[in-house]
């Protein structure tokens, strides 16, 4: 705990005297070992100090901790049986369950009553809970009190087991006090937390100061916020840890608009873990970093409103209290913190195991004698999920819900739709209020989608089919113009664009499978909105009937794989970005063998102009398509497996609808193509192609002569 306090004082204000930290806080040195004590200005490219170095630093701040001070926190007797739970994990009409720690009053863990980690049900999940990284170190706390600095003396007041500085006067409200060296009592400090009423998630933290002294004093308070979301169980699909944020406008922008402002980066958490930079001991991340206010973190929000640590499923968010009734903007606004920095807890952690916690700097009251100042800190923690987010009146009002959003980032975000991924969800739960089972309204959502498509679908294949047979009739007439002309480049394209239009061929055929890329944002927006979907955590598929019928743990959680064959845990495996291993899946087989059947009925037939190696190319794509996606996939959530699955069914069925349908009216035959297409007349592409080469010809020969026997000459003489 004392590193931990040391960067509070060092990391705040350089010019603080560390001489005023109170003997409490003489836990071993532990959490951040290894670590740089950090200057204000700590930046990204700060290479952390050698051992020696930092043992110099650390000896002379523990010096600078036994110096007298003018203000120590009171200590109370050795706490051996903790402090009480707030909350209950057996009422499931509670939604959140508190354990608190003694070290700073602050929370041992946040958990929910009513979700488990697992369908097995053994273990509800956690969403913050004190970190220990290696077993020589005291634990980082979430929401602990760190320090009260008084009229510009620091004072530690986390204490510890053996030597505890807060004692409990009710559930969930905690006291601490300090003197002045001669024992006189200074300051009152409280700590309440208060659930917030069913079934909302969260809870409230009012912090007081009271000055018990007979004249003004300055005081804030420092302490942590949220420590990050812990790492996922399966690494399929990627880290999907982000940090968001609300903020309101500047006051000549924002008015009286009571609207936050949601950001739409959808940040990764590794930006505010910052740049590793290299050391003698490997890379390492700088020790501090300030997160609020701070434009390339957060742009836009001088003015914060809440900030929230995000996974797949869950968020904490630290956000202000205030009645959702209010006509005043500013009441939205996080006040009482002045500014928030991220701390490290192992500077040389990789990105995916490294844990960051905040560090919220309160803002500094004068407080006259007698009086007191409390400020209050709301906290959401419960499921990424917008309908009970918006059931929430303090969350809606904050617009909290609208980072709740359907997009996996990266290279696919920007055609991820978020007015699509609305539409298909709420179609999702539409199906879902019906049918009363996820699985089937996946697979009746993929029947909609594809159904809405299916003319795009029709035209595509159609053309594509049309012209792949066209370009087979014509592939002698290419091969002997080629070989005529080998040596005459320039002849040998205008015989071929003569031979294209002699056989009634439009380039525009080329096309035919550019609305089938245009459908590609509707898929990967459905993929997304079934991935990131917290309805389908723990459900089971098919009304259960698996496990009803046939005690089969098989598709028992749409949101995880089949686990159609349990594996004994010492032969799970697991790679990045692909997922854990745990089970033989079947999903993933059906997968393969549904994706062979799709490519061999719904390839076009090879073309005669293709050449031995294109077509040993293209017969090793499909090869591979068949193998590497299943897997790919093989990890992947059984949700996502029973849509592909269905969809790729579904264009089996609609390209064979479809080719049965051309097939019955001729559509493949040669002859109707070509009266097709002089029924038609050219098509756009052919005009503009006509019109280029008749202005090409106006300008090398002059305008052609009237032809006698044309309807405008015959016109003309009449």
């Amino acid at each position: 705990m004392l590193i931990m306090a040391l960067m509070v004082v060092m990391g705040i204000e350089s010019g603080v005297r560390a001489d005023g930290i109170s003997q409490s806080a003489r836990a071993p040195v532990s959490w951040a070992q290894d670590d740089t004590i950090a200057s204000p200005d700590t930046n990204l490219d700060v290479q952390p100090a050698a051992n020696p170095v930092i043992d110099s630093a650390i000896d002379q701040a523990v010096e600078q901790v036994t110096a007298p001070s003018l203000y120590v926190a009171r200590l109370n007797e050795p706490n051996t049986t903790g402090f009480d739970p707030l909350g209950d994990l057996d009422n499931l009409d509670q939604r959140t369950a508190i354990e608190f720690a003694v070290s700073g009053a602050g929370i041992r863990s946040i958990q929910l009553p009513d979700d488990f980690e697992t369908v097995a049900g053994l273990k509800h999940v956690t969403l913050q809970a004190q970190v220990q990284v290696n077993p020589d170190s005291n634990p980082a706390v979430p929401f602990t009190a760190l320090m009260v600095m008084i009229n510009g003396e620091s004072v530690l007041i986390i204490g510890d087991d053996d030597a505890p500085v807060w004692s409990q006067i009710a559930v969930g409200t905690f006291e601490a006090f300090v003197d002045d060296r001669d024992g006189n009592p200074i300051v009152r400090l409280e700590r309440k937390f208060t659930l917030k009423p069913s079934p909302q998630h969260g809870f409230y933290l009012a912090e007081t100061i009271e000055n018990l002294s007979s004249q003004r004093i300055s005081a804030k308070l420092i302490t942590t916020g949220a420590i990050d979301m812990p790492k996922a169980v399966s690494s399929y699909g990627g880290d999907r840890r982000r940090f968001r944020y609300g903020y309101m406008l500047m006051p000549e922008q924002q008015s009286t608009s009571m609207t936050i402002t949601v950001d739409d980066e959808l940040t990764n958490r590794n930006k505010i873990l910052g740049k590793r930079v290299a050391s003698q001991y490997g890379k390492a991340y700088p020790s501090t970093m300030m997160v609020w206010p701070n434009e390339q973190l957060l742009p836009g929000a001088q003015r914060l409103s809440w900030f929230a640590f995000s996974d797949r499923y869950f968020i904490v968010a630290m956000h202000p209290h205030f009645d959702p009734a209010t006509t005043v903007p500013e009441a939205k606004l996080l006040n009482g913190i002045a500014s928030i920095d991220r701390l490290m807890l192992d500077l040389y952690a990789s990105p995916l195991d490294a844990v960051q916690v905040l560090r919220l700097t309160g803002v500094e009251h004068q407080i006259a004698a007698g009086s007191s100042v409390t400020n209050t800190l709301g906290v959401y923690a419960g499921p990424r999920n917008r309908p009970i987010m918006n059931g929430e009146p303090e969350i809606a009002s904050l617009n909290m819900p609208a980072m709740v959003v359907s997009n996996l980032g990266g290279m696919c975000a920007p055609c991820t739709f978020s007015w699509l991924t609305d539409i298909l969800i709420g179609v999702l739960r539409t199906f879902h209020s019906i049918v009363g089972d996820w699985a089937v309204s996946i697979l009746l959502l993929v029947v909609l989608v594809r159904g809405c498509l299916h003319p795009v679908t029709r035209w595509s294949q159609i053309r594509v089919q049309r012209f792949s047979v066209q370009m087979q009739e014509m592939a002698p007439k290419q091969k002997a113009i080629r070989e005529k002309y080998k040596d005459d480049s320039k002849k040998q394209q205008a015989e071929m664009s003569k031979l294209w239009r002699e056989e009634g061929i439009s380039p525009a055929g080329l096309l035919g499978c550019l609305p089938m890329f245009l459908q590609s944002p509707v898929w990967i927006a459905l993929y997304a909105v079934l991935f990131f979907a917290s309805e389908l955590r723990h459900e089971a598929a098919f009304y259960g009937v698996f496990q009803n019928v046939f005690n089969w743990g098989f598709m028992n959680d749409l949101s995880a794989p089949d686990g159609a064959i349990p594996l004994p845990a010492s032969m799970h495996f697991s790679f990045a970005m692909w997922g854990s291993v745990t089970s033989i899946n079947v999903l993933p087989l059906l997968l393969g063998v549904v994706f062979y059947l799709h490519q061999k009925y719904l390839t076009p037939p090879t073309q005669a102009t293709m050449t031995p190696e294109q077509e040993s190319q293209q017969k090793m794509m499909k090869i591979m398509m068949v193998f590497m996606f299943p897997v790919m996939m093989y990890a992947a959530p059984s949700g996502l497996a029973l849509y592909f699955i269905t969809n790729s069914a579904m264009g089996i069925i609609e390209n064979k609808w479809i080719r049965s349908h051309m097939k019955k009216h001729g559509m493949l035959e040669i002859e109707n193509i070509r009266a097709s297409k002089k029924d038609k007349g050219p098509g756009f592409l052919q005009r503009m192609t006509d019109a280029a080469e008749a202005q090409k010809q106006l300008k090398e020969h002059g305008p052609r002569q009237p032809n006698p026997a044309s309807k405008q000459s015959r016109r003309g003489q009449k």
